[in-house]
């Protein structure tokens, strides 16, 4: 028996959090591939007519990937739209190479005087001075090119109830172990989670979604924080729209995290403002199975970071002085989690490996926990 049961009793909790957490997770995810395995996609016969507004914020971006960008959304759009290119650049000689490339292009350059919350900030200012002209409002980051048909295929499944679709977001060029790691790791997520998800409670990925204009002007434009994409998608499904993911492989991608550092520096984002979002979240207006998919997302954040660094400093003292039987439940899940993750993605058919999946959750782990410090 310890020494001091009290402190140990103290230490305990974030134990039981740690594995009630995992268990949740792992029901959830479960519910979710069930939910999705059975949703097909049809094919496209008629296209229907439509106008587009496509905007493309930019942040001191490499002149010729945009360029790229903007030639293959030309190519999908097909004159059904404009293209509105919004220019946050402060390096004025790439302000300049940006202004005239869409000269050339035929797109129309946008740039505020004052960037002002960043991304959100940026697509709001062109929402409010153009998207009112158009039916739908479609988003795009730089690095990130549309498929030809692209358009025609997310066009056909909007209908009354749809706020907005989205394509799942795909990495094209895996040269690097961490870039390797870091596209396993999304995979169960765009392949099982956002499929389940598809038709209820799928949140933009914050490109490659085509919004319902009038669901944006509704909830008062783009939700002005770091991850605009996944608290938009929330103040659209208080509406009681519905959003559509199609597992089809519609955008290219550009190469994903090649280090370490860049990794980080991504998922510290997204978990920062998945942190953001929770205040929002536990206020909202959501029906209970889209509150359950919103809320796995965001414990993921918090069950990756810093309860995993207390999972490794607690879990040696609690081993050898306290209830050992407890690691038994804690290691079913643990292994099951491992079996059923690689039978899903056995059946999805995907080249996958859960040991680099969770080796690059492991460097993660240092991202999410700042997050969570920093928030």
């Amino acid at each position: 028996m310890p020494i001091f049961p009290s402190l140990f009793i103290g230490l305990w909790y974030p134990l039981w959090l740690i594995v009630t957490i995992d268990a949740f997770l792992w029901f959830v995810f479960a519910w979710q591939w069930l939910r999705g395995r059975g949703k097909r996609y049809p094919l496209v016969l008629k296209v229907p007519s439509f106008k587009v507004a496509v905007f493309i914020p930019v942040y001191n971006e490499d002149p010729e990937l945009v360029k790229g960008t903007i030639r293959s959304v030309k190519a999908a759009l097909r004159g059904r739209g404009d293209i509105y290119l919004l220019d946050d650049s402060t390096d004025k000689s790439i302000r300049d190479r940006l202004r005239g490339i869409c000269s050339e292009l035929g797109v129309i350059y946008v740039h505020r005087g004052i960037r002002r919350e960043f991304k959100a900030g940026a697509l709001n200012y062109c929402l409010w001075k153009f998207g009112y002209k158009y039916e739908y409002v479609a988003v795009f980051d730089a690095d990130q090119r549309p498929a030809e048909n692209f358009f025609d295929v997310v066009m056909s499944f909007f209908s009354k109830g749809v706020g907005f679709v989205q394509a799942p977001q795909l990495y094209s060029e895996l040269k690097s172990p961490m870039a390797k790691a870091s596209w396993y790791q999304q995979l169960p997520f765009l392949k099982a989670i956002m499929r389940g998800r598809s038709g209820s409670s799928a949140f933009s990925l914050g490109s490659g979604t085509v919004f319902k204009t009038s669901a944006l002007l509704k909830i008062g434009g783009f939700v002005e924080v770091l991850t605009e994409d996944l608290a938009t998608s929330i103040k659209i499904h208080e509406l009681g729209l519905k959003s559509i993911y199609i597992d089809a492989e519609l955008l290219w991608y550009g190469e994903p995290p090649a280090t370490a550092a860049a990794y980080i520096t991504q998922q510290t984002r997204w978990a920062f403002g998945s942190f953001q979002t929770l205040p929002m979240l536990l206020k909202s207006k959501l029906p209970l199975p889209h509150y359950i998919d919103y809320l796995a997302g965001i414990l993921y954040w918090l069950r990756i970071g810093i309860l995993r660094f207390l999972e490794i400093a607690l879990s040696p003292l609690f081993a050898s002085l306290v209830f050992p039987e407890f690691f038994i439940l804690y290691y079913i899940i643990l292994f099951s989690y491992f079996i059923f993750y690689n039978i899903i993605m056995k059946k999805i058919g995907e080249t996958y490996s859960f040991i680099l999946h969770k080796g690059a959750e492991y460097v993660a782990s240092i991202a999410a926990a700042s997050a969570f410090l920093a928030w």
